[in-house]
């Protein structure tokens, strides 16, 4: 019988042994378990900590990431705006959108609570903590901190479970608090890329509003910036452009190469007006060019060219040029006030020129013919008003209203005014002779020229 107790205590003491090393071992497996997804926690709110995204995306990844991790019903994250001092709402999970349209201040309620404990807090809602009037159960609460001030929170509310809602626990609260740590080490981080992007994209819509063309080059000659508008002067491919030399962009334009790698040289700024390039379309225009150094901390970090599209102008010019001569069209462009609406009094010179006996004539004729004749006699009449600094100011069936001192005055108006009519008369002589071998009628013109006061200028809208 003793044997038989000694046997059973034996038997007793190895069951209650495995028991125990069971628990231990259960124990054990639970904390590798919570270690395990720890790990795995910060490894995966580091790769979102790292991406590329806008900082609202970021913080609504980061904010679907805890409450899914810690298996809460919904949640908030809170920003504050460093120069109003007021937190705004970056990201919401289940919450109703009205809290978009609260304002949050750290002098009260859980902000104020987390502005105090500089750590993370498991809190219940009461009328003196309305952020957490979302949960039933209680939340976890974190501060972003960065030199003891606060600069955001995150709130996650009700822990789920099959039972339905639950208490956070203390564990649930020590793992809420080291990624919480973790967010709060990179906030400035994310602030700061924000602020940078927001910054080049101000800088992005500014350059992409101006007409002129932007390239920036670097030491190497790589293009490290170009705005659409040099994409479009030059017709070039966007894809091929970044971080490719200036000289393969620019192959089709090798004066254009030349005046980079001269400026480039000389590290001095360099101009360059109506200089004549060539599309990716071959097609031609003419640009003025500026190229500036750029010094960053007194170093020479690359440089900046302008490009001036002058196709526009040209297009002006040689609209305006078939109204008065080039020479004034050239004056008018630098002298911008004299286009400028309103009349001032000033003495001009004006030539009338029509032709004798046109009705008659022009009744004789077929009617193309008749604008054949008046468009070759106007080609040359008016060939000799710009030769003179004439301005062609109307074409009045077969008349020419021609003005001399406007819209510019010259001390030769009279002597160009006259000269004008002595040679129209030489030119009629030559143009009859040509028409003549052509079919047409002799033509006889009569010129007025009248000097004095006139009111001159712009008057409409």
């Amino acid at each position: 019988l003793t044997s038989v107790l000694e046997n059973f205590n034996i038997i007793f003491q190895l069951i209650l042994n495995e028991n125990n090393s069971g628990k231990k071992l259960k124990k054990i497996n639970s904390d590798l378990r919570n270690k395990k997804l720890e790990i795995e926690s910060f490894l995966d709110i580091s790769e979102l900590l790292s991406s590329s995204s806008e900082i609202e995306i970021l913080f609504q990844n980061l904010l679907e990431y805890l409450v899914f991790t810690m298996n809460a019903s919904k949640g908030i994250i809170l920003s504050k705006e460093p120069n109003s001092g007021i937190y705004e709402l970056k990201a919401s999970l289940g919450i109703d959108e009205s809290i978009s349209k609260k304002i949050f201040r750290e002098n009260k309620g859980v902000l104020s609570l987390l502005k105090k404990e500089k750590k993370s807090l498991i809190l219940k809602y009461n009328d003196d903590l309305p952020l957490l009037y979302y949960s039933e159960k209680n939340s976890l609460v974190g501060p972003f901190i960065n030199n003891a001030q606060l600069n955001g929170a995150i709130i996650i509310y009700d822990k789920e479970s099959r039972k339905g809602f639950v208490d956070f626990s203390q564990y649930d609260l020590r793992f809420f608090n080291s990624i919480v740590k973790k967010i709060s080490l990179s906030y400035n981080n994310i602030i700061l890329l924000d602020n940078v992007n927001k910054s080049k994209k101000l800088i992005d819509n500014i350059m992409s509003s101006i007409s002129t063309g932007i390239v920036k080059i670097n030491l190497m000659g790589e293009i490290e910036y170009i705005n659409d508008s040099a994409i479009e002067i030059f017709q070039l491919d966007k894809s091929i452009l970044l971080d490719n030399h200036y000289a393969i962009v620019f192959e089709g334009n090798p004066d254009l190469v030349e005046l980079i790698e001269f400026a480039e040289s000389r590290n001095h700024i360099l101009y360059e007006e109506n200089l004549k390039v060539k599309k990716q379309d071959n097609n031609e225009t003419n640009i003025n060019l500026t190229i500036s150094p750029v010094f960053d901390e007194g170093v020479n970090s690359g440089s900046v060219i302008s490009i001036e599209d002058l196709s526009d102008i040209n297009k002006v010019k040689s609209t305006f040029k078939k109204y008065v001569s080039e020479n004034i069209v050239d004056e008018l462009l630098v002298n911008e006030e004299s286009l400028e609406l309103g009349g001032v009094e000033q003495e001009v010179c004006v030539l009338f020129s029509d032709i004798r006996g046109f009705t008659s004539m022009s009744e004789q004729l077929e009617a193309s013919k008749v604008v054949t004749l008046l468009n070759r006699f106007f080609d040359k009449m008016i060939d000799v008003v710009f030769k003179y600094n004439g301005t062609l100011d109307k074409i009045i069936g077969d008349e020419l209203m021609v003005l001399y001192g406007a819209p510019l005055k010259k001390t030769d108006d009279i002597l160009n005014a006259v000269n004008t009519a002595k040679e129209m008369f030489i030119s009629l002589d030559n143009f009859n002779k040509k028409m003549n071998d052509d079919g047409f009628p002799k033509l006889n013109i009569g010129i007025g020229i009248n000097y004095g006061k006139v009111i001159c200028g712009n008057i409409g809208s």
